[in-house]
């Protein structure tokens, strides 16, 4: 029985130091292609989600490197779908200003347009974005010039998340391509049917997968990352995010940049990597 217990506390050790270097490997860069109607000329959007700031693994000196890698992909755009803070069963304090200020590192001259995620405070999320000058969408249309991006608040931590979202949609200009960020991919059965392209986030790509375990409730599992169509021809891409929640520990899953080839129609429309 005493044997029994020492492998059973090495193997939980072995598990615990592999997730916990899985959760600090850098980020893997994710590439798809997207053509959208309307579109007048390339874009590369990056996609950044669930960075979830925590002195365990992904205090401030990491999220600086990472801004710097996704500076070094060259964006035209580059959208945050939410989770900015730790979330943890017990975290070292991080502030929120330590978490988010990173943010003003990125360079991309169409900007950097966020949403809030569930594990956000809707009042300081709100507070510390403004006071560095960063953009927070929360059922609100921005036109950046080629495209149109609108935002939802987020399902759990938000106010009217759906009616927000198919408000600000119901503003958008006919014609030009139109981005939606939520933080819940369960939002896209809801999504209005003039976006074209939904990104999300929140699922972390299952964070912790050992030969299909644990499983997940079926709206979660049926979109824990990848490429997803309807049949009305919108596409979403949900992100498996960068940070990690709850414990500190990624196994089988890895944190990614996913980089967006916008292109107008006609162009190969590729897959992910």
């Amino acid at each position: 029985m005493k044997r029994f217990a020492f492998l059973f506390a090495g193997l939980l050790l072995a598990l615990g130091w592999a997730g916990w270097l899985g959760a600090i490997r850098d980020p893997a860069v994710v590439r798809y292609r997207v053509e959208l109607a309307g579109l007048q000329r390339p874009l590369r959007l990056i996609h950044l989600s669930d960075l979830h700031g925590s002195n365990w693994d992904m205090p401030q000196v990491r999220l600086n490197r990472i801004m710097d890698q996704v500076n070094a992909l060259h964006p035209d755009l580059v959208v945050v779908t939410g989770d900015f803070h730790a979330s943890k069963i017990w975290d070292p304090p991080m502030r929120m200003d330590d978490a988010v200020q990173p943010l003003t590192r990125l360079k991309a001259p169409l900007g950097v347009w966020s949403v809030p995620g569930n594990h956000d405070d809707p009042y300081w999320i709100r507070w510390v974005m403004r006071r560095f000058g960063l953009k927070l969408l929360a059922g609100d249309l921005v036109d950046v010039g080629p495209i149109q991006i609108v935002g939802s608040d987020d399902l759990i931590m938000g106010q009217r998340p759906v009616q927000g979202l198919r408000a600000a949609a119901a503003r958008a200009q006919p014609g030009k391509p139109l981005i939606a960020l939520v933080h819940e991919p369960r939002l896209w059965p809801m999504l209005p049917p003039n976006v074209d392209l939904l990104l999300a986030g929140h699922t972390h790509g299952g964070q912790i997968q050992i030969f299909g375990w644990p499983q997940f409730k079926k709206l979660d599992s049926q979109y824990l990352r990848g490429r997803f169509r309807n049949h009305g021809g919108q596409q979403m891409l949900v992100s498996a995010g960068i940070g990690t929640s709850i414990v500190p520990v990624r196994l089988g899953t890895q944190g990614e940049i996913v980089v967006v080839e916008l292109q107008p129609p006609g162009r190969n429309s590729g897959t992910d990597r």
